[in-house]
């Protein structure tokens, strides 16, 4: 009588533990279908939020991440893959912001580095078709212009990266093989230019401090 009452608690210890596990998947999978859906609406704002939205914008990021971090372990590996995949996204959108508040990149002045630099100020809206155009005219202005940049010049500069490259992301699925190549090359060589100007920077603060 004893081993069977034990075996009936084992029983209902490992279903409740099964029974628990399986509510903690299924509440990381709905976790995971929030952030999705916030993300989808604030990527649609993201470049006309203001700078006092940001905070609110944070904290509910920051809320709704949390259980993922903490259990991101029972996530499957596709889960786990759209999951960095989002969080990349945006950390981009944050860093971009940052560099905004710092230069105050609104106006036709943006809209005026954006033509020169993709031949269009609705990034958001190049078609897959044209974004491999796009990055190399702004690889040629940048190879072309950068050394008569200044520091604003190239905050400039590299928030139009920014935004090409979360043009990027979100239609890499629609790119071919070829202009996924090519891009990254075309990336690389980018931030090539831009360590060239932050070594030359440094050459010349070493300079003038002799």
């Amino acid at each position: 009588m004893r081993t069977i009452k034990k075996y009936l608690l084992a029983v209902v210890f490992t279903g409740t533990i099964l029974g628990t596990q399986a509510q903690t998947k299924s509440q990381l999978e709905q976790d995971l279908t929030d952030l999705r859906t916030w993300m989808r609406k604030k990527s649609a704002q993201a470049d006309s939020v203001t700078r006092a939205e940001w905070p609110v914008i944070k904290q509910e990021f920051k809320a709704l991440t949390s259980g993922l971090d903490k259990n991101s372990e029972k996530l499957s590996e596709e889960s786990k893959e759209e999951y960095s995949q989002l969080k990349g996204k945006y950390n981009e959108w944050e860093e971009r912001n940052e560099i905004r508040e710092e230069v105050d990149l609104n106006g036709p002045e943006l809209e005026r580095w954006e033509n020169l630099m993709t031949g269009t100020n609705r990034i958001a809206s190049i078609k897959p078709a044209a974004l491999r155009d796009a990055y190399i005219q702004l690889t040629d202005y940048t190879r072309a212009n950068r050394r008569r940049w200044n520091l604003r010049d190239w905050e400039y500069a590299e928030f139009v990266f920014g935004e090409l490259n979360t043009r990027k992301a979100e239609v890499l699925d629609k790119l071919n093989n070829s202009d996924k190549i090519k891009i990254a090359a075309l990336q690389v060589e980018f931030a090539t230019l831009k360590k060239s100007r932050e070594a030359q920077e440094k050459y010349n603060e070493m300079r003038d401090n002799r």
